[in-house]
């Protein structure tokens, strides 16, 4: 009996080590670090630079992954990641990658950084990565939207695309023109405002006129409208051609 009482007190200590280290502080950075922060070149290369790295580094997984059934589900972003006294600046990369028994699936986070893999975590055992560094679940379900809605699809005439946006048991109409980057409210074949795109993203279109600002998110489809510290939430769908 004592023996195996120290063999769940070894194990409980292992699992606290390994949550630990899952459990590092992390953060996006915000505008004041982003200035003084090295982030290195974006990778545009992220997908091949983490495939070398999990491939190259095999024998550190105790169960063989499936290197090329890897899942990627984000867009490389800046992130800050503090690990004990360490700070490392990159592009965090976070994916779902299977094991070559393909009985199970792992989570990774990477954060890369001039065209090396700088920072590494991965599902422990029994502990899952920390939402703080990959939020899988939410990530999946925002890359599963973006696929089926096809965002940023181009209309039929030329780069004009029609967003629109249900909001109670009003709909609303914007007609979006990235290359003059402007946004336009539409109503009864007539324009009754006309927005500014201050910033265009594969996430985001933001745009302001007068005291009014439009954010709309390119994955979920969530548009908030913003005056005079109220706001007020749409749900929108982008059309990729014209209905007749």
């Amino acid at each position: 009996m004592k023996h195996l009482l120290s063999l769940k007190t070894l194990r409980a200590g292992l699992a606290l080590a390994a949550f630990g280290l899952l459990s590092a502080c992390a953060s996006t950075p915000n505008s004041s670090s982003m200035s003084s922060a090295d982030f290195g070149e974006f990778p545009d290369n992220y997908q091949t630079i983490v495939k070398n790295y999990l491939s190259q580094n095999q024998e550190n997984t105790r169960i063989p992954l499936n290197v090329d059934g890897i899942e990627f589900l984000n867009e490389p972003n800046k992130f800050v990641f503090d690990q004990f006294s360490t700070t490392k600046t990159g592009y965090r990369v976070c994916t779902v990658v299977p094991t070559k028994l393909a009985y199970n699936f792992r989570s990774h986070f990477f954060l890369v950084n001039d065209g090396k893999v700088t920072a590494h975590l991965h599902d422990a055992g029994l502990l899952d990565l920390s939402d703080k560094f990959c939020n899988v679940e939410r990530l999946a379900l925002e890359r599963k939207a973006t696929n089926s809605h096809a965002v940023a699809t181009t209309a039929n005439n030329g780069s004009l695309k029609y967003i629109t946006c249900q909001a109670g048991k009003d709909e609303v109409f914007f007609a979006f023109d990235p290359k003059k980057e402007l946004l336009t409210q539409q109503s009864n074949g007539n324009n009754v405002a006309q927005f500014d795109v201050t910033e265009l993203s594969d996430t985001f279109i933001v745009a302001e006129a007068n005291s009014h600002r439009i954010s709309i998110n390119r994955i979920s489809g969530t548009l908030i409208h913003s005056h005079n510290g109220a706001e007020t939430q749409a749900s929108c769908v982008l059309k990729g051609q014209q209905q007749f």
